[in-house]
């Protein structure tokens, strides 16, 4: 197949990822954004409290949970039905609703941070806030690794990425002494590459078998 037409199909393919109703890398996509867009707003609040609106704290906790609520949204009004009737979207959006309402609780000082006597940064960074997230990530990815193992859509290389990644957001939370916890920006900047990684790597897998069909 010649260039042009490569470039042609993989422009088509790309309009459809991104047009309703939306296949499952559409939605991956719209995933892929929310780790950028959450975590680096993030990092900037907490970094620069006098920009938050509502508080630091607050604005972070509220910024999820639009987040959230835009890609549940997303997934339940904007894509196709056999991605809605996949039942993995359901662990997601489970596991997305249970960190809210912890990072909720934990504004409401129900479940307060780790960390006493420390400034409020620090405590920002205590287990009612950022380690939901944390556990969300690797509990969302590696039920994704391992759903439905006969389903072909999902090539093992791509559900080995969600694995690894499904560990090492659940190896942060370890209190094993050798793992160094996250602080500061790295605390983001990790957060961030763990949220996207796998659901890029994903996509474009798939961009790059459709490239070698049409080659």
């Amino acid at each position: 197949m010649l260039a042009s037409e490569r470039l042609a199909v993989l422009s088509g393919y790309t309009r459809r990822l991104l047009s309703p109703p939306l296949p499952g890398d559409g939605l991956l996509i719209v995933g892929f954004a929310e780790g950028v867009i959450g975590w680096s707003l993030s990092w900037l609040l907490v970094s620069n409290p006098s920009l938050a609106p509502f508080g630091f704290l607050e604005s972070v906790v509220l910024l999820w949970i639009a987040l959230t609520a835009g890609i549940v949204v997303v997934g339940t009004v904007y894509t196709a039905p056999t991605v809605r009737r996949n039942r993995i979207w359901l662990v997601w959006a489970g596991l997305n609703a249970s960190a809210v309402s912890i990072n909720i609780a934990a504004i409401l000082g129900l479940f307060p941070g780790p960390l006493q006597g420390e400034p409020f940064v620090a405590d920002f960074l205590g287990s009612g806030y950022w380690r939901p997230w944390y556990l969300v990530l690797g509990l969302g990815y590696l039920s994704t690794a391992f759903y439905n193992w006969s389903n072909p859509q999902l090539r093992r290389s791509e559900r080995a990425v969600y694995a690894l990644g499904g560990v090492a957001c659940l190896a942060v939370l370890s209190p094993w002494p050798s793992l160094p916890q996250p602080v500061g920006v790295e605390l983001f900047l990790l957060g961030g590459l763990l949220h996207t990684i796998p659901m890029g790597f994903d996509v474009i897998a798939d961009i790059v078998l459709i490239v070698r069909r049409t080659g």
